[in-house]
């Protein structure tokens, strides 16, 4: 594409190709994911987008703008990336200047978060007129995307807008311009503080942290903070310092509001890492038992020069060659109540037999319990798919009802349908379970044929009743099409009612 923008300071990649789509004067959203990716099928994503590559290719070399200088520059990916295993970043990195799949959401927590991604876009009302003067257009800023962020560090609270990212247009990159922008978000002062915080992780250079320097730090951290009881950290210590820090008007709505259980994700986090814990949560922890002293970048760069302290990994033993005369007396009893019990059964008999094997073999005894483990078949009978199958289905007849009547009506493809629908995320996940509902889609759903002649019908009517001369560019510039794009039975379609008009 000739004349590709190159991107501002802080400006996501989705806002850039939003520009490239203004500056050619590009109305269709497909057409311009042909000239810039080649690929009608991309989506517009505004964290963690893919085909970077394609970006890259853009530009002359003389500007230097490869792949990891855009991702680092103009994604979130540094929100995310200080808080994962160097392992994981480099596969992230890897998807994102090519194809993921969805992987990268996956990948980074993201899809499984308890801190859910924006739904839709932000701005900075004050930040926009900086940019319209210095700039001479908007564009969408980084800072401004970032989950739980709502104010702008410098100017306030943010501005929602009416772009949602989870529409149907989701192939379509919406420049600033277009937005509508609405009122101003309800803050907190401790909103603040977050966003500061949350700002620093865009400057931040890390290649991951492991998990066992995370561990390491957070034991360092209670103890140098005094969060201790003895040798044991003080976790209800910790819970009242979190609460009382953030406020309970801050804590509601942002799905960190810590509980009192073994299971909360903020004793957790001062236990072994075994898994991920997101930005926002090391930020709630760390600003509050510091009492807001400590910054992220700080603790990153803290954490990153701790030893990494791997722990050994258990010897693997193969008890098939094991013979029984190197095998001592317990372990022998053991390996015959394995052929004729399971593991757990076996454990429930002899509970001081399996507890001496844990002390003295504790290798031989989770290797050969592993061999006689049985395959487990989870069955979910939480649901009655069925009954919920046919109210689903209810639902979705009437809504077809409704827009089969409106020649308005966007195409009535399975995704358009699908969104309609109140649980639309379970009937996404869920389609195999619920066949009518499945069978109904496959007939509510337009193909391209039928949607072009709707859409054919729809502009001849509309320049019939308001008298307007009929002739073929112009019925075909009302209708949005075009000979290279229509169908063959539409082509058929158009004569005959060109032929009617004669």
């Amino acid at each position: 594409m000739l004349g590709f923008p190159t991107p501002y300071p802080e400006e996501l990649l989705y806002s850039t190709i939003a520009r490239a789509g203004v500056h050619a004067g590009e109305t269709s959203p497909k057409r311009l994911l042909d000239q810039v990716f080649a690929n009608r099928k991309v989506i517009a994503t505004v964290d963690l987008p893919c085909h970077v590559q394609a970006l890259t290719e853009q530009y002359p070399e003389i500007l230097d703008l490869d792949t990891q200088k855009l991702i680092s520059r103009h994604t979130l990916l540094p929100v995310y990336a200080p808080f994962l295993p160097s392992e994981r970043i480099a596969k992230l990195k890897q998807w994102m200047v090519e194809k993921s799949q969805g992987a990268t959401h996956l990948a980074s927590g993201i899809a499984a978060s308890r801190v859910k991604a924006k739904s839709r876009l932000y701005v900075c009302v004050e930040c926009l007129k900086e940019q319209k003067y210095r700039y001479g257009e908007c564009y969408w800023q980084r800072l401004w995307q970032i989950p739980l962020v709502k104010t702008c560090p410098r100017h306030g609270p943010l501005n929602a807008t009416n772009i949602e990212l989870d529409g149907e247009h989701r192939h379509r990159f919406v420049p600033v311009e277009e937005a509508e922008i609405l009122s101003p978000v309800d803050v907190v002062a401790i909103d603040n503080v977050f966003s500061l915080q949350a700002a620093q992780l865009l400057v931040v250079t890390s290649n991951g942290v492991s998990f066992n320097q995370w561990t390491s730090f957070y034991k360092e951290f209670a103890n140098n903070f005094g969060f201790m009881n003895g040798p044991k950290i003080d976790h209800a210590k910790i819970h009242a310092t979190v609460v009382q820090f953030w406020g309970a008007t801050w804590h509601k709505g942002t799905g960190l509001s810590p509980s009192n259980t073994d299971t909360s994700w903020l004793k957790a986090l001062f236990r072994k890492h075994r898994k991920s814990f997101s930005f926002a949560e090391h930020i709630v922890a760390v600003s509050a038992l510091s009492n807001g002293a400590l910054s992220i970048s700080d603790v990153i760069a803290r954490t990153s020069s701790l030893a990494e302290n791997s722990e050994p990994k258990s010897q693997f033993y193969n008890h098939e060659l094991c013979a029984e005369n190197q095998m001592d007396e317990d372990q022998v009893q053991w390996n015959g109540l394995l052929k004729l019990n399971s593991p757990k059964s076996a454990r429930q008999q002899y509970p001081a037999l399996y507890a001496r094997l844990y002390r003295n073999h504790h290798d031989w005894l989770l290797t050969i319990d592993g061999f006689s483990h049985s395959d487990s078949v989870a069955v979910n009978k939480r649901v009655d798919w069925e009954a919920r199958d046919r109210l689903i289905a209810r639902e979705l007849r009437y809504k077809y009802e409704q827009l089969s009547k409106d020649l308005n009506a966007p195409q009535l493809s399975r995704t358009f349908l699908t969104h309609q629908l109140d649980q639309r995320a379970t009937v996404e996940k869920n389609l195999y379970r619920l066949p009518r509902c499945s069978k109904l889609l496959g007939l509510y759903s337009e193909n391209t044929t039928e949607y072009q002649a709707r859409r054919l019908v729809r502009a001849y009517l509309e320049m019939k009743e308001h008298h307007q001369e009929i002739r073929r560019w112009s019925l075909l510039r009302r209708a949005g099409l075009s000979d290279e794009r229509m169908t063959d039975s539409v082509v058929e379609l158009l004569k005959e009612i060109l032929i009617e008009q004669t």
